[in-house]
């Protein structure tokens, strides 16, 4: 298996349920970290929804990846002031028509 074949870029979506009157002070601290993406304020259950993106590379990438994911939501997201409660969405299979991170920087 090459390493093109073994590398994987892994996104997740996060539910974040913030404070009252405190998603956008939340929603700039999200920005600061190069895991995620993309950051939406969004009406509903929950307050905020982002985007991240992790590249990984070996045999065990999803089982790596969910791993990943889950300790930068616990370790990173859920210790910010103001977050309440988090819901985690790992994607099994995804399309896009959109230009990844990784195709960006090979240009």
């Amino acid at each position: 298996m090459s390493a093109q074949e073994m590398k994987g870029e892994h996104r997740a979506f996060v539910f974040i349920d913030v404070a009252p009157g405190k998603d956008r002070r939340v929603l700039e601290k999200l920005m600061k970290y190069d895991e995620v993406v993309e950051a939406h304020l969004i009406a509903g259950q929950y307050d905020v929804l982002a985007v991240l993106e992790f590249e990984l590379y070996g045999r065990e990438v999803f089982a790596s990846a969910q791993e990943m994911i889950s300790n930068f939501v616990i370790e990173k997201i859920r210790r910010l002031r103001d977050v309440r409660d988090t819901n985690t969405i790992y994607p099994t299979f995804s399309v896009t028509k959109r230009e990844t991170r990784s195709e960006s920087k090979k240009e």
